[in-house]
């Protein structure tokens, strides 16, 4: 009777060693992975910079060096019209570098270039380049 006393003695002394265990672990766990939360607050609506994106497409015309031009400002009537805008002006042009230059002398600052491509019969390549561009709104 005395050896199953001290067995079952030992077997409680097991188990709150191990609760004691897993509970130190899990503190320990918890306080390593924590994070300390940084404010975002904003104190003055003028420190938040708000940006107009242009989407430019350009591809070079059938038979000519020159090259045509699509501004894509947006969807709005006064966003299509300088869209057009944009685009009578840079259309023609003989460089791709001209049309990014003419975008920069206008404020606004490179974000993306994208590849256009196509593939017919096997035989394909770059019909074209995308320019994703950014002007900090006034």
């Amino acid at each position: 009777m005395a050896t199953l006393k001290r067995n079952y003695m030992n077997l409680l002394l097991t188990k709150k060693n191990l609760i004691l265990l897993l509970s130190f672990l899990l503190t320990f766990s918890i306080a390593a992975f924590s994070q300390s939360v940084q404010s975002t607050k904003v104190e003055n609506k003028a420190d938040i910079k708000t940006y107009t994106y242009a989407y430019i497409r350009v591809q070079g015309k059938a038979f000519s060096k020159k090259l045509k031009v699509d501004v894509d400002f947006g969807d709005t009537p006064e966003q299509l019209k300088a869209g057009e805008e944009y685009s009578e002006i840079s259309t023609n042009k003989k460089s791709y570098a001209a049309v990014l230059n003419y975008m920069a002398d206008k404020k606004f600052e490179l974000v993306q270039t994208l590849e256009q491509t196509s593939s017919f019969n096997g035989s394909g390549g770059t019909s074209g380049v995308v320019f994703i561009m950014k002007r900090e709104k006034e």
